[in-house]
């Protein structure tokens, strides 16, 4: 994972200090193919979850509300049950005798970024809202493609390719911020100039890769397509890739205004997605769409905050016993209590913190309701586990039935 986060996310990965309108903003386009009467969008992103590059102008808003489906270059779903984004995992303060349990102020870093950070990386947020308002996905590249890419041992057999850092995180921001496509792509050909061959896998290849895929989808339905901002410039950019195969391409000027547009107000409602499943009696809400996991023996629904590292679970057993049989598994001491309680339908309640020897401490909370348990799980950062939002996840679960 950690070659695949060097090589798909590093040179991407910069926090951003806010956008301003600028003339030559050129991080959002418009492309039309002949026939179609609605235009898709091309918009250029950093896969970082800083909470300033999401000062989107109101013309990325009309145009992301409008679509009929979202396109980023990969499934990051696809990672929710493969990797633990947050980085140093174990080293987290729960149990400091010298604070209270909820004061904890230290932010966990991960690989999009940290937990002072948005909830999601800038293009799994873009995935997760369309999915909340909708809209359908497709992906450019699947994750075992770029998995193959990243282990490929001949694409790193100089030093430079990884130390040769010729600019630092600050000329790439400001770079960004402008909206200069140009200067960010000859920036990064100058990273990779004492290895031509990996920029060429990396960007060049791929580029071809996504601009065919578009160039599928496009003529189909309107779409919102979201990649790195590296690949959009040049003659091999995915741009102009795109003005070859016949598409009018041109750049959306960024505008901001005081007043919110209906059209932001209707994309920032697209916040959460509802689970309901009647045979098992129960509804749940999650702050994205989550994937279920294929189990036989049990339903097993997981969804990501990617950008700061929290995973939320809904496990659903189908046994009589199940809570009565985990019951002793919590941890016990001055700073974490369980507590039980009957709910209003009449499900038995048991909650509290467990330790999961490979994803460190987790909240839990099982319902027993007749011959199922429901297992809420959810963990996190530093913040996370100190805060209260465990609470309130297990606050969105709803038994749909009445006990017999």
């Amino acid at each position: 994972m950690n070659r695949l986060v060097f090589l798909l996310l590093f040179f991407t990965c910069l926090p951003s200090y806010g956008q301003k309108a600028e003339k030559g903003y050129q991080l959002l386009w418009e492309v039309k193919a002949k026939g179609n009467k609605k235009p898709s969008y091309v918009f250029g992103s950093m896969h970082s979850n800083d909470p300033r590059l999401f000062n989107f102008p109101d013309s990325l808003y009309s145009a992301f509300a409008k679509v009929d489906a979202v396109v980023l270059e990969t499934d990051v779903t696809q990672i929710y049950d493969e990797y633990d984004v947050r980085l140093n995992l174990f080293n987290f303060d729960l149990f400091d005798k010298k604070r209270s349990f909820a004061s904890s102020k230290k932010a966990t870093q991960t690989v999009y970024g940290s937990e002072d950070g948005r909830p999601q990386f800038l293009d799994a947020y873009f995935q997760q809202t369309g999915y909340c308002g909708g809209k359908a996905f497709y992906q450019l590249e699947t994750v075992q493609d770029q998995l193959k890419l990243a282990e490929n041992p001949e694409l790193f057999n100089t030093q430079s390719t990884v130390n040769g850092l010729f600019f630092n995180k600050e000329s790439f921001i400001q770079t960004y911020l402008n909206g200069d496509i140009a200067s960010l792509t000859n920036m990064l050909k100058t990273q990779f100039k004492s290895s031509p061959e990996t920029y060429d896998e990396l960007i060049t290849k791929r580029n071809q890769t996504m601009a065919k895929g578009l160039d599928t989808l496009m003529r189909k339905k309107s779409v919102f397509s979201v990649i790195g901002s590296g690949h959009l410039y040049g003659s091999d950019g995915v741009l102009q890739l795109l003005r070859q195969k016949g598409f009018q391409v041109r750049a959306v000027q960024a505008t901001y205004t005081n007043s919110t547009a209906a059209e932001k107000k209707l994309v920032l409602s697209w916040r959460n997605y509802a689970i309901t499943d009647e045979e098992n009696s129960f509804r749940m809400t999650f702050g994205g769409k989550p994937v279920q996991l294929e189990d036989a023996n049990r339903k097993h629904y997981i969804y990501q905050e990617l950008g700061q590292g929290n995973t939320f679970e809904l496990i659903i057993h189908e046994s009589a016993d199940y809570l009565d049989d985990n019951r002793y598994h919590f941890v016990e001491n001055d700073l974490a209590k369980t507590k039980e309680s009957i709910l209003d339908a009449g499900a038995q309640m048991i909650e509290g913190l467990v330790f999961d020897p490979i994803k460190g401490y987790q909240w839990k909370r099982f319902i027993q309701f007749g011959e199922v348990c429901y297992e809420l799980i959810c963990y996190g950062g530093n913040k996370f586990m100190h805060s209260d939002r465990a609470g309130k996840f297990f606050q969105r679960f709803e038994i749909l039935a009445e006990k017999e």
